[in-house]
């Protein structure tokens, strides 16, 4: 049963709306999209057509989303946490700790409606620009997890202190490396689905993005615990 709640507490936290499930399904790209419009219009909201442009004062205010959320999630995670040993003993009080998971879990949902209501983000505008966000964040922290610049550098210097000959045999597994630190220091892949202008405005945040990034990440890690 600890396990059950666990995994619920992180469910939660991953996101708001359905954004995930998409990204799960085949179709990629245009299911997350399909999802966000679908999620907006139940909320009454105008969806814009075309491409998400992020603009600096939408990833500002999403950053500052962001942490809100984090201290949302912080205090649900612990709730969630505390209720483990209960649960497990399979005493009376269970189904009155079960009740109080489902208040948690409503209380979540209408301070994540506050923290977008203060945000000045529709629900929309939360998704689209989580999906760039995750895209770019989540590989620059690989990237960096990897320290595949790193390792590029050692090897560099190792093939630089080698015969002629063994300088050629390592020369593609030196071309291989270069290649992935230069993805993860471009991102190409992200540029081509979500555009050069948005990747580079997330960029420009990637510090702070990235604090988040790693926060959640130590909240899912407390948890788990």
């Amino acid at each position: 049963m600890r396990k059950l709640w666990g995994c619920l507490a992180v469910v939660l936290a991953l996101s708001a709306c359905r954004k995930d499930a998409a990204e799960g399904s085949e179709g990629g790209g245009d299911a997350r999209e399909t999802v966000a419009r679908l999620d907006a219009v139940e909320a009454g909201q105008e969806v814009p057509s075309g491409p998400y442009t992020v603009t600096k004062a939408k990833l500002d205010a999403y950053v500052g989303y962001q942490r809100k959320m984090l201290e949302v999630y912080g205090s649900l995670m612990r709730s969630l946490q505390d209720m483990g040993p209960l649960m497990d003993a399979g005493t009376p009080q269970a189904l009155e700790k079960a009740r109080s998971g489902l208040k948690l879990i409503e209380r979540k949902a209408q301070a994540e409606a506050d923290a977008r209501q203060a945000a000045g983000l529709s629900t929309d505008e939360v998704n689209r620009i989580a999906e760039v966000v995750t895209a770019v964040i989540s590989q620059r922290q690989m990237g960096r997890t990897l320290q595949y610049e790193e390792e590029l550098k050692k090897l560099e210097a190792l093939q630089a202190r080698m015969p002629e000959e063994q300088q050629k045999e390592l020369a593609p597994q030196v071309e291989s490396m270069r290649r992935q630190v230069e993805a993860f220091q471009k991102l190409p892949e992200a540029r081509q689905e979500f555009g050069d202008a948005n990747v580079d405005v997330v960029l420009a945040r990637e510090a702070d993005l990235t604090k988040n990034y790693q926060d959640m990440l130590k909240a899912f890690a407390g948890v788990r615990r």
